[in-house]
């Protein structure tokens, strides 16, 4: 698989098979995080992986899933839920703002992801205090955002968008559809 192919095939995922990640894994997604482009190359982040069982069920509720199933079809059910967490960290005595390097770093680490067979979900919609006091995070450390991991138990792929609707939505087969808007769209110009 290249790197195009994995782009154009890896899609958020939010239901999981309970298979246990390996550490080795962890190890590299963080890897490849660590090592994506950063603004003045200041390389604010942080990281803290979240993989036992108990962990990951106090996690679970700090998060705020798939607003765009308003049946609730989009959160796990109980047997689904994500084996693993990723939190991402800005590190205030390093510098004061962090979204340029954070989504660096968390493309790199989903397509990582993807390339090991495991399906992701970047989390924006944070309990961040609640996180924070989960895991005792340091006041210098802020929780910028959290991304899913697990072996996919459901399929997403994309779909043409139609009408300017943004809003992904589940097939009669189970699986999900993500509009993209098309080429003739977002390519302006070639100069």
């Amino acid at each position: 698989m290249t790197v195009y192919e994995a782009i154009m095939k890896r899609r958020t995922i939010r239901k999981y098979k309970q298979t246990k990640i390996q550490p080795e894994i962890f190890k590299k997604i963080v890897n490849s995080a660590r090592v994506c482009a950063s603004a003045a190359n200041m390389q604010p982040l942080k990281y803290i992986i979240v993989s036992s069982d108990e962990m990951c069920k106090e996690i679970f509720p700090c998060l705020k899933w798939a607003a765009y199933f308003k049946d609730g079809s989009g959160k796990p059910k109980e047997g689904e839920e994500p084996t693993a967490y990723v939190i991402i960290l800005g590190d205030k005595n390093i510098k004061a703002s962090f979204d340029t390097d954070a989504g660096a770093a968390i493309t790199n680490m989903m397509l990582t992801a993807y390339e090991e067979g495991l399906g992701s979900c970047w989390f924006a919609s944070v309990d961040r205090e609640k996180v924070r006091n989960i895991l005792n995070i340091d006041d210098n450390l802020d929780v910028l955002y959290v991304l899913s991991l697990g072996y996919p138990s459901e399929e997403s792929s994309e779909c043409e968008m139609k009408d300017n609707d943004v809003k992904y939505f589940r097939n009669d087969d189970g699986s999900i559809s993500v509009p993209k808007r098309s080429m003739d769209e977002v390519l302006i110009d070639i100069r």
